[in-house]
């Protein structure tokens, strides 16, 4: 029997997403076993655990629940670290890690974005095929980009500009992070990840050719806020770094293009926490009358 996309659901720790296209893999890691001066083998041995990954798109309909990874990801606290869970038509898994994502801005359509989920288990379940249709996407209203606004702060030379981008034509908000499983011996599914460097990018292109970039790059901020059909900032995308590319292209025919590029790689929410009490005289301990 065949099955369509109406008959799957995707869920992400328990929320219903509004995906326009999903797919998800599995991948054993195994090498094939030689013995000294063999070179053929029958004999394969796993060199790791099993790998997955989730692949979806999906409609921006409010205040993004994936943006809360991109800060808080692998950041203290690591108790939990920002774990995912996942279900794709009654097939689950319970560690996987936002890895990529990424929206691109084009005028007059709908706000789409784009996430890569990374997983160091096995799935369970069974698939089960659904009939209803998804209240999610029954009761959402998709965020469409003639309702945004662009805004810019670039300083160039020794001037400032701020404002909105009047000539804005497109640009995409690209998030990536590294994460690494870690094993003990005799474990296929690892006790704790590895989280490396975490990089956001946006770009935009305008019809306005400039060329001016000096050898350390600019500080440049970008921020794009979609609204609703009344108005209503519902959410932001801001990357705040250094503009470290510019590109100016035409064709016969076309208009000149300019594209700028920045990039911010300090993402991380800011986590305020009382570390230790001290008395008058630098002591870590007990304040006053008590034992705690």
């Amino acid at each position: 029997m065949f099955y369509t996309s109406n008959n799957v659901k995707l869920q992400i720790n328990g929320n219903y997403i509004v995906a326009s296209n999903a797919q998800i893999s599995l991948e054993a890691n195994i090498q094939p076993n030689y013995n000294l001066k063999q070179r053929h083998t029958p004999n394969f041995a796993a060199s790791n655990g099993i790998g997955g990954k989730l692949d979806f798109n999906y409609y921006l309909t409010g205040e993004d629940y994936f943006k809360k990874f991109i800060t808080g990801q692998g950041e203290s606290p690591l108790s939990t670290s920002q774990v995912i869970s996942g279900n794709f038509g009654g097939l689950n898994f319970k560690s996987g890690y936002l890895t990529s994502y990424s929206i691109n801005f084009t005028p007059n359509s709908p706000a789409v974005a784009s996430a890569s989920i990374n997983f160091f288990d096995q799935m369970s379940g069974e698939f089960e095929p659904t009939v209803e249709e998804s209240l999610a996407a029954v009761n959402s209203n998709v965020l469409n980009f003639k309702d945004a606004t662009f805004g810019h702060y670039i300083p160039i030379t020794q001037t400032e500009f701020s404002g909105t981008v009047e000539e804005f034509v497109e640009g995409t908000y690209n998030y990536s992070a590294e994460v690494t499983p870690v094993y003990l011996m005799n474990e296929t599914k690892p006790s704790a990840v590895s989280f490396g460097p975490k990089t956001v990018n946006m770009n935009f292109e305008t019809d306005n050719p400039t060329g001016y970039l000096p050898v350390s790059g600019n500080t440049a901020r970008l921020s794009v806020d979609l609204k609703d059909s009344n108005g209503t900032t519902v959410d932001n995308f801001t990357c705040s770094g250094l503009l470290k590319g510019r590109n100016l292209s035409t064709a016969v025919g076309d208009y000149i293009k300019q594209t700028i590029n920045v990039t911010q790689a300090d993402n991380f929410d800011v986590n305020v926490y009382v570390g230790a009490i001290l008395d008058s005289y630098g002591d870590e301990g007990c304040i006053g009358i008590g034992t705690t």
